[in-house]
């Protein structure tokens, strides 16, 4: 957005600031408005674009639709990387998982091999009383 408020910005010569930034909030407004308001601020934008650098209301709609044909693809190249980011974290996170289970079953089964090893065997010692023959 910043790139387009320079192009934006760029070309208005020694016009007043307050054109300028007419200019700019108009164009702001057609990349982030709704699209049932997105003709009439298209309109809106062209005129102030027009007016700050002294070019044709042709010219400032094509300038217009370049930079909203700008806009999408940096809206749509962020909605990508954010959706290669999430994947990768995702595959981080369930190889994070995997490991987490193997170790917690390690760690049971050497519990379990250490308990029975530690524990002392009760022996069961059966006596037999005999008599006594004198």
């Amino acid at each position: 957005m910043d790139d387009i408020e320079q192009q934006v910005r760029a070309p208005t010569g020694s016009d007043p600031r307050v054109l300028q930034n007419a200019a700019v909030l108009s164009v702001q407004e057609v990349m982030t408005g709704d699209e049932a308001t997105a003709k009439d601020a298209r309109v809106r934008a062209a005129e102030a674009v027009a007016r700050a650098p002294y070019i044709s209301v042709k010219q400032a709609r094509s300038q217009i639709g370049q930079h909203g044909k700008t806009y999408r693809e940096n809206i749509s190249a962020a909605k990508q990387q954010g959706i290669t980011a999430m994947q990768a974290a995702t595959a981080a996170v369930s190889a994070g998982a995997i490991l987490a289970l193997v170790a917690l079953a390690l760690g049971a089964l050497a519990s379990w091999f250490g308990g029975t090893i530690g524990t002392k065997r009760r022996c069961v010692v059966q006596t037999e009383t005999l008599p006594r023959t004198i």
